[in-house]
C-alpha cells in the first residue's frame, strides 16, 4: 500500500491535469494561460513528472477539439452563424470570427491547424472550419496532437517553473485570482454584447 500510493497520487494529478486543459480548450472564453498556476500546484501537490504531464496536457487539448470539430462538421456554416447571434452568444464568438479562422484554413490547411493552437483566440475556433471544410479525422487529429504538444510544452515548461518559485498553495491562489478575474471579465464583456442588442432591436 506504501509502495502504491505515491503513484496513485501522481496519476489523479495527470487526470486533473487532462481535465483542466480539455475544459480550456473545449470553451473559448476560458484562456489555456489561466490553467498555468494550476498545473504548477499540481506539479507540488502530485510530484508530476514533466513528459508524463505534457502528455497529460496535450491529450486533454486534443480531447477538448474534438466537440468543436464534429459540430462544425454535423452542423454547418449556415446553421452555425446562425446560432452565433442566438443562443451561442454567451461563447463571445462572431459569424466574422468564423468566416476569419475559416480563410486562414483554406489558405494554410494542415499547417494552421497546428499554429493555430499557439495562437490565443485562435486556438479553439480553427477546429471549427476544419469540420465545416470536412478536413479528413486522421489528418486533423495528427495536425491537432502535434499543435497541441508544442502548446502543452509551453504550458507544463512555465508551470513547472513557476511550482519552483512559489508554493504549491501560493501557486493555487494565484490561479483562483486568474481564473477569478477572467470570468469576471467575460460577464463584462457579455453584459455589454447584451446591451448593444438590447440598443439594436
Amino acid at each position: 500500500m506504501l509502495l502504491t500510493a505515491p503513484g496513485l497520487v501522481a496519476i489523479e494529478g495527470y487526470i486533473y491535469l487532462l481535465a483542466v486543459m480539455a475544459a480550456a480548450n473545449l470553451m473559448p472564453p476560458l484562456p489555456a494561460e489561466a490553467t498555468i498556476p494550476f498545473a504548477a500546484a499540481l506539479f507540488d501537490q502530485h510530484a508530476l513528472r514533466v513528459p508524463l504531464a505534457i502528455a497529460a496536457s496535450a491529450a486533454g487539448l486534443v480531447l477538448g477539439t474534438l466537440p468543436l470539430y464534429f459540430f462544425g462538421r454535423v452542423v454547418g456554416e449556415a446553421r452555425l452563424k446562425r446560432f452565433l447571434v442566438g443562443p451561442g452568444r454567451w461563447l463571445l464568438i462572431k459569424p466574422s470570427d468564423i468566416d476569419r479562422s475559416g480563410g486562414l484554413f483554406r489558405r494554410y490547411g494542415d499547417a494552421m491547424i497546428v499554429v493555430g493552437r499557439l495562437i490565443p483566440g485562435m486556438r479553439s475556433m480553427i477546429s471549427v472550419p476544419a469540420g465545416l471544410h470536412r478536413m479528413p479525422f486522421g489528418r486533423f487529429l495528427v495536425s491537432t496532437a502535434v499543435g497541441s504538444t508544442l502548446w502543452a510544452s509551453v504550458l507544463i515548461g512555465v508551470g513547472h517553473g513557476l511550482s519552483h518559485a512559489l508554493h504549491g498553495v501560493t501557486s493555487l491562489r494565484v490561479g483562483l485570482v486568474l481564473l477569478g478575474a477572467m470570468i469576471v471579465l467575460y460577464l463584462i464583456r457579455l453584459r455589454a454584447l447584451l446591451k448593444a442588442d438590447r440598443r439594436q432591436n
